[in-house]
């Protein structure tokens, strides 16, 4: 028998760290940690499933959606406080512009991505598990 996830369409190839705007907080699993000064660890074979409704995966908002889903599993699994979802949200807009994407279409993205937290997002699901 297996376990596994529906609905993922990336999953991390390398490690990789972000420096965020969360501090304060310690977090850790195992894949992804968060240390007390912001600094994000994502490890290889994270699954995440890009960017949200019907936006298109560019390469500039690949990291961003990665990091975005990794802190909202933490505010999903009540590591971090939900109060933290707008600079979680912001974070999303912070990386993406950094990576290049237009600042128009990052602020666009950043608005649905909170309209869409205040949605579903906001009643904090977790992803069911399936056997076969």
């Amino acid at each position: 028998m297996i376990k596994f996830w529906r609905g993922y369409k990336y999953v991390i190839a390398e490690d990789f760290t972000v420096q965020t705007a969360i501090i304060g907080h310690v977090v850790m699993d195992n894949l992804t940690s968060l240390d007390e000064d912001g600094c994000l660890k994502v490890r290889k074979g994270y699954p995440w499933d890009g960017n949200s409704g019907p936006c298109y995966d560019f390469d500039s908002s690949l990291k961003a959606s990665c990091v975005h889903d990794v802190l909202c599993d933490y505010i999903n699994m009540g590591s971090l406080p939900v109060e933290l979802q707008p600079m979680v949200d912001q974070e999303y807009y912070v990386i993406a512009t950094g990576k290049g994407m237009w600042w128009r279409w990052a602020r666009a993205r950043l608005l649905a991505i909170r309209w869409y937290m205040t949605g579903k997002g906001a009643k904090r699901f977790t992803r069911k598990v399936y056997e076969a």
